[in-house]
């Protein structure tokens, strides 16, 4: 039984001004409530990290290769659905921990999904699970990082090793979120990220929430690159 009053006062306080509902029907007591994620499908095409365009198995494309360290890229769920896009910001801005737990299921169907295919294993030679890290600054003002989170899941799921405090970011700049020009996002990020391991040609995935451009995941996978990773794919819930 917990006995800590003043902890359970607090939440009954917090729960009655700010209570738990669904992102979706508003069903009380859940964030995501078994109906609504029902109807959230996952994706069963790929696209190049780069241009966007249809590729085979998430691969970067021919015409992409030479500005992108990311090999393939891996999107669970569209964006576009209003439910996925609310719970990413409601995990974000809203500091909405526990509906990480949500939205990794919805990565778990989708990894699940991939395994399933013929000929095609997207955890071949057990790569090392990477999550994109926030500046500490960032991790103290939010209090998690949802990246950290989704890694520890699926690793956890598939018995693939967590790579934690490998790959740091060096510099605090402009939230990506508030930069709406692509070039301008590009540049935000260079230089970002740096690699404190030596990976010797292990594979590695990188674990984000949402891609956009690629720029942050393109940063990462270059300081990784550096410090002799071998192929590099990313896997992100949605790409806006």
């Amino acid at each position: 039984m917990n006995n800590n009053y003043p902890q359970r006062t607090l939440k009954f306080v917090m729960d009655a001004v700010f209570p738990i509902r669904c992102v979706g029907c508003g069903e009380y007591d859940v964030y995501f409530c078994d109906s609504c994620l029902a109807t959230v499908k996952v994706k069963k095409d790929f696209e190049c990290i780069g241009c966007k365009r249809p590729a085979v198995e998430g691969n970067t494309c021919i015409n992409c290769r030479n500005d992108f360290s990311v090999s393939r890229l891996f999107v669970a769920a569209d964006y576009n659905n209003k439910l996925i896009e609310k719970a990413l910001k409601l995990v974000k801005y809203g500091f909405i921990k526990d509906l990480s737990e949500h939205l990794t299921a919805i990565a778990k169907i989708y990894t699940d999904n991939l395994l399933s295919q013929d000929n095609f294993n997207v955890f071949a030679d057990s790569p090392l699970l990477i999550p994109v890290p926030l500046h500490k600054k960032r991790l103290n003002w939010r209090g998690f990082n949802q990246s950290e989170i989704f890694a520890e899941k699926i690793a956890a799921k598939h018995d693939l090793e967590l790579g934690l405090n490998i790959l740091v970011r060096t510099k605090s700049r402009t939230p990506q979120a508030d930069i709406k020009n692509r070039e301008s996002r590009i540049i935000n990020v260079v230089g970002s990220f740096k690699c404190l391991d030596e990976l010797q040609g292990r594979n590695v995935i990188l674990i984000d929430d949402i891609c956009t451009t690629g720029a942050t995941l393109n940063e990462c996978a270059k300081a990784l690159a550096e410090k002799g990773a071998g192929n590099i794919s990313a896997l992100v819930i949605a790409r806006g």
